[in-house]
C-alpha cells in the first residue's frame, strides 16, 4: 500500500543512512520500526498504572476496622466552631 508521510529532513537523512549501513531499504527499515512499535504497544497495558505507594504494616489496631468516615474525622478533625451540635 502506498501512503505519504511528512518526516523531518534530519530524521529522514538518519533513516536513509541507517538503511544504507544495514544494507536494506528505507521502506524496510520504516516497516521494521512500525512493527516493533506495535509489538511494544500490544505488550504494555493500556492506560495509566498507578504505582503501589502503600506503607508496610497497614492500619494500627485502633483503626483496623474503622470506616472511611472515622478515618476522615481522625485525619481532618472539624474545628469546634464548625462542629454540628449533637
Amino acid at each position: 500500500m502506498k501512503t505519504s508521510l511528512d518526516i523531518s529532513e534530519p530524521l529522514w537523512r538518519e533513516v536513509k543512512e541507517l538503511a544504507k549501513q544495514r544494507g536494506t531499504t528505507t521502506k524496510s527499515l520504516v516497516e521494521q520500526a512500525l512493527i516493533k512499535l506495535l509489538a511494544e504497544a500490544e505488550a504494555s497495558p493500556p492506560g495509566y498504572h498507578l504505582a503501589d505507594m502503600s506503607v508496610p504494616g497497614g492500619y494500627t489496631a485502633e483503626f483496623q476496622h474503622a470506616t472511611w468516615e472515622q478515618l476522615r474525622e481522625e485525619i481532618y478533625p472539624v474545628p469546634a466552631a464548625f462542629a454540628r451540635p449533637e
